[in-house]
């Protein structure tokens, strides 16, 4: 990624490296306390807002101003009680939406989009603790939740009148770290940490009728999994970052079954409470469908970023945390030029930034047998796109340009077993330069990069 510096190390087969291009910043407002458990969303404009709390009073929202510095607004005063366990996420009229818990309690609050106000709401039944909030397809809110009193998953709502609530698991300590992502108008996933009867990581599904279903993802582990992150690729299948005592670990599903991999090994720091070594993980795809996680190393004490490309995983440092029990926990977005932004606890509230372009380069060598290829590069006029598939799949077959946006849909169907040939012939307002295309079956995902000489 970038311009990295020379310095590399390895452990356990994963390639370290250290960059030159990660800007950091503290932005906290008072001191010492404030923007543990914070979130990150980005504008339009690929400006980052943060969502943190503030001890001794209350829920507090940021945003980078296009010049410089940045803007702080009162989400909630509470001048008693941490506000905590915040997420959030940005519609597409640049509206925030909220959740966050205190004193037990969930709260949801939405910016006026007519004025600098909250509005903001909270639920007394005690669905306060970890939680995530996403958006349907029509914008309304829905939010998972673990609540205070007896540690169970629930799933609440907002269904154009009124707020819903589901019960998804009950267990000891079911629905810890959970996570969550929307699909359509009625589809949930929620993936979340279970400790009995088995330690585990678990994942919930709701489909169209509402009806809840759960699995485990793993239970190879001695303690439950803590920092779980869970995003849907291209083809709304789940994938999940997540850590357990010793590794930082990768679930992403395939369409009939779960791939679990291992990012980074260590042994475990015994000063550290069992389970919550690399406290916090977040995971996002690019539109590749490539993962990039932000997590911690393993024993605390720096804040690190993975990402696989295809070639295997890479790690690199970012900083050190210094003190290492609960300092992190990071929340990360990806912008437009696929530039990670990462908001995280280093006993105040800090942001970090990469200002170089996420590679777009993807390597064939995780998707063999598959053959992907095209029939000349560069190329005036036309081009021919030549795969063979091993097996039927559902096959996506995409043109981008280099900031990511959909320049033409070549194919989206289900395609039989065997040799295939598709023809892109770009409309006369496609200018000549350098295009991604993506070739997404339903467990794999192959980009090339061509040249278009018009």
């Amino acid at each position: 990624m970038g311009r990295l510096l020379v310095l590399c190390v390895v452990v356990s087969g994963v390639l370290f490296t250290a960059s030159a291009e990660w800007i950091v910043e503290e932005i906290s407002q008072t001191g010492t306390g404030d923007g543990q458990t914070a979130a990150i969303s980005l504008g339009s404009t690929d400006l980052p807002r943060i969502a943190f709390g503030d001890p001794g009073t209350g829920a507090k929202y940021i945003k980078k101003n296009t010049g410089s510095g940045w803007t702080t607004e009162n989400i909630y005063l509470a001048y008693y009680g941490n506000c905590e366990y915040f997420d959030m996420v940005t519609d597409e009229n640049d509206i925030s939406h909220v959740s966050f818990s205190r004193i037990g309690d969930l709260y949801y609050a939405e910016q006026d989009s007519s004025s600098a106000d909250w509005n903001v709401e909270y639920f007394y039944q005690s669905y306060g603790l970890w939680n995530s909030i996403g958006l349907n397809s029509i914008g309304y809110p829905g939010i998972s939740c673990q609540t205070y009193t007896d540690h169970t998953l629930h799933y609440t709502f907002w269904n154009g009148s009124s707020w819903a609530f589901e019960s998804i698991n009950s267990g000891v300590d079911a629905g810890s770290y959970n996570s969550l992502a929307t699909e359509g108008v009625n589809k949930a996933h929620i993936a979340y940490s279970i400790y009995s009867p088995v330690h585990g990581l678990k994942y919930a599904t709701r489909d169209e009728s509402g009806v809840w279903s759960t699995s485990y993802v793993d239970t190879s582990m001695t303690a439950e999994p803590v920092g779980v992150s869970l995003v849907l690729n291209s083809n709304n299948y789940p994938s999940i970052s997540y850590t357990t005592t010793n590794e930082l670990r990768y679930a992403s599903w395939n369409g009939s079954s779960w791939s679990v991999e291992t990012v980074l090994s260590i042994a475990t720091d015994d000063t550290k409470e069992t389970g919550q070594n690399a406290y916090g993980t977040s995971l996002v795809l690019d539109q590749w469908d490539c993962p990039h996680i932000a997590h911690c190393s393993l024993n605390g004490d720096s804040l690190l970023y993975s990402w696989n490309n295809g070639t295997g995983w890479q790690t690199e440092s970012i900083c050190p945390l210094g003190y290492p029990d609960e300092y992190g926990d990071p929340d990360m977005v990806l912008d437009s030029q696929n530039r990670p932004h990462i908001v995280f606890y280093r006993q105040r509230l800090v942001y970090a930034f990469n200002d170089e372009d996420v590679s777009v380069e993807h390597s064939s060598a995780a998707l063999e047998p598959i053959v992907f290829n095209t029939s000349v590069n560069p190329f005036y006029g036309s081009l021919n796109l030549t795969f063979n598939l091993p097996e039927p799949s559902h096959v996506n077959l995409t043109v981008y340009d280099l900031q990511g946006r959909t320049v033409n849909d070549l194919l989206s169907d289900f395609t039989p077993q065997g040799d295939h040939i598709v023809n892109w012939t770009p409309e006369q307002s496609v200018p000549p330069g350098e295009y991604i295309i993506r070739l997404n079956t339903m467990n794999r995902t192959f980009s090339r990069k061509v040249v278009y000489l018009h």
